[in-house]
């Protein structure tokens, strides 16, 4: 076996000062590093920029099925057509992500008495009507309602 079969040869140079680290495919190191720290940042501004598009501080909870070709428009509160009620699955979505945020220490709207468990304290707010969430659901012509968590009932 050739010594060129083996690992590529790394030239003195590099390893003299501030050099920057290279990978065996000659792709500095950095840049993939950078090019994630990018990536991150992009995300938290696209999940910043859905919170910060209403007036209120109420999160929207997106469900149904969102077309991509079509940006469709918010039908307004006395044309909606969706029922009033909370589904099943609308309600585990907001359980769910209300978990997560008291789990990433957001401030809480009830009192927990001795409950360290962040979906029951979720659980707990939902069923004291204390979550500031808004509730969009997609029609399938691309047009979209915006339901209050306060708006809808619960069939539980």
């Amino acid at each position: 076996m050739s010594n060129q079969d083996s690992e590529p040869e790394i030239d003195d140079s590099d390893l003299e000062g501030n050099s920057v680290s290279q990978s065996p495919y000659d792709n500095p190191i950095d840049d993939q590093e950078d090019e994630m720290d990018t990536s991150q940042s992009d995300v938290q501004k696209s999940v910043t920029s859905d919170s910060s598009d209403d007036e209120d501080e109420n999160q929207i909870i997106r469900t149904g099925a969102m077309i991509q070709q079509s940006k469709g428009r918010k039908v307004l509160k006395n044309e909606r057509i969706t029922p009033p009620f909370l589904t099943k699955y609308e309600r585990a979505r907001v359980i769910g992500t209300r978990a997560l945020q008291i789990s990433k220490n957001s401030p809480i709207y009830v009192d927990p008495k001795e409950t360290t468990d962040p979906i029951q304290v979720a659980q707990q707010e939902l069923n004291e009507n204390k979550i500031p969430f808004i509730i969009r659901r997609y029609l399938p012509n691309g047009n979209f309602e915006d339901w209050e968590l306060q708006e809808l009932e619960r069939l539980d």
